[in-house]
């Protein structure tokens, strides 16, 4: 239940994020003349952006590591926020969900 509240953060800047890329820049990169597959280098700065500004590091919350390069896990996380709610929820249950079913199997 620990995690709950900082998931649901990262949820919701996941889902901010990538509602303000479409919304903000979707149109403004067609009438620029650009492509929209540049739309992900957008989100991806949208989403380190925010993830500085909210001082938020996935690492440290919910793996209990921290790197040696002061804002390094808030850019990691910034980055997994730009590539949307979608692989966030994927991360989340393959990687911490899963890592904790296998510690409760084997106590």
């Amino acid at each position: 239940m620990e995690a709950l509240t900082p998931l649901t953060v990262v949820l919701a800047l996941a889902f901010l994020c990538e509602s303000m890329t479409e919304y903000l820049f979707s149109d403004l990169i067609v009438v620029l003349g650009g492509e929209k597959r540049h739309l992900k280098y957008i989100a991806v700065a949208v989403g380190v952006g925010l993830s500085l500004a909210y001082g938020l590091d996935m690492m440290r919350v919910f793996l209990d590591i921290s790197p040696r390069l002061p804002y390094l896990g808030e850019v990691l996380t910034g980055l997994i926020l730009g590539r949307g709610a979608n692989y966030v929820h994927d991360f989340y249950t393959s990687f911490l969900v899963s890592g904790k079913r296998a510690a409760e199997i084997g106590q």
